[in-house]
């Protein structure tokens, strides 16, 4: 009958065939050398007893030394190579694919920034002036957003021409035209089907390329154009693209220009995309967590004479 005895190295038990009493080889667990005891009944030394000569047919139904060894060390093996798997799989595999995703995500948003601040020097070519973050009312109340205005440099002159000025943007009729908002608003994380939510906003501010209600020129640039925001991806909610008020607005006491990347705090009707920036120049960039406020705020300005060209040599294009 088998033999059943356990390494006395690492305690595991093991059964091997009566005729390989006495033979020495390697634990198929620790590796570490060890003699199989005696035939198990035999009058032999406790534990351990010479090879019996005498061999039987019912032998046949032990497991031979060597193929228990290799049984449990394939399956040792087998289970060390799942494990490791796992681990690369949650450490390494995960986080990479969804770095390739968010920096798909980012390409994809800074392409749209690129195609509004080139619908907006579009504007002031056939203008002579940008258009202003927002016009207002006889009380000087926001009436229509800038969003609005470069709807033909954007190819969509079909919702320019619904769109009333006549009315307020909150009006019924230009409600209708809000639902209509066109792709290259939209964030590459929104979604929700019929969404006029847009994260795209203006850099505004007295110092800026829009002073809230004004209108400026590239002649008003001093700075280099390669280094003026004129559009931002901002994280959050988002806002109807219609909205007037809905700038970032670097008067107002919120207007710090702090990069937020908190993924953790994120819902589904988030945009987890942040830092995607578009200069006067026409190109974009991506700006990362650890970007100065400083020299996001310089960027900001049109005339404010900072050399800013080497910072902005850490920004990205995913």
């Amino acid at each position: 009958m088998p033999i059943s005895f356990d390494c006395p190295h690492c305690g595991t038990h093991m059964q091997v065939l009566e005729r390989y009493a006495g033979q020495t080889g390697p634990c198929a667990v620790c590796a570490k050398t060890i003699t199989i005891p005696g035939e198990q009944g035999s009058a032999t030394e406790p534990g351990f007893s010479r090879v019996s000569s005498r061999r039987s047919s019912e032998d046949n139904g032990g497991v031979a030394l060597g193929t228990l060894i290799g049984i449990l060390g394939g399956s040792v093996a087998f289970f060390s190579v799942i494990f490791l798997t796992t681990v690369l799989i949650f450490r390494v595999a995960i986080p990479a694919a969804n770095q390739m995703r968010t920096d798909s995500l980012n390409r994809a948003s800074l392409d749209k920034i690129e195609r509004i601040v080139q619908a907006l020097n579009t504007y002031h070519d056939l203008h002579g002036s940008y258009p202003p973050a927002y016009f207002t009312d006889e009380n000087g109340q926001p009436t229509h957003s800038w969003r609005v205005m470069i709807l033909p440099q954007l190819n969509r002159n079909d919702l320019y021409q619904q769109y009333n000025f006549n009315e307020p943007w909150n009006s019924p009729t230009n409600i209708n035209v809000t639902t209509r908002m066109p792709d290259v608003y939209r964030s590459e994380t929104d979604n929700t089907a019929g969404s006029t939510s847009t994260n795209f906003a203006a850099v505004i501010g007295k110092r800026t390329m829009f002073p809230h209600e004004k209108s400026t020129t590239r002649s008003q640039a001093i700075d280099d154009p390669e280094t003026i925001l004129m559009v931002v991806e901002v994280h959050g909610l988002g806002f109807d693209w219609t909205d007037p008020t809905a700038n970032y607005d670097l008067d107002s006491p919120q207007g710090t220009m702090i990069i937020d990347n908190n993924r953790s705090s994120m819902t589904a009707n988030k945009s987890m995309l942040t830092g995607n920036l578009g200069v006067m120049s026409e190109d974009t960039y991506h700006a990362d967590d650890n970007t100065s406020i400083t020299l996001l705020q310089s960027m900001a300005t049109r005339s404010g004479s900072e050399d800013v060209g080497y910072e902005m040599d850490l920004f990205e294009r995913p």
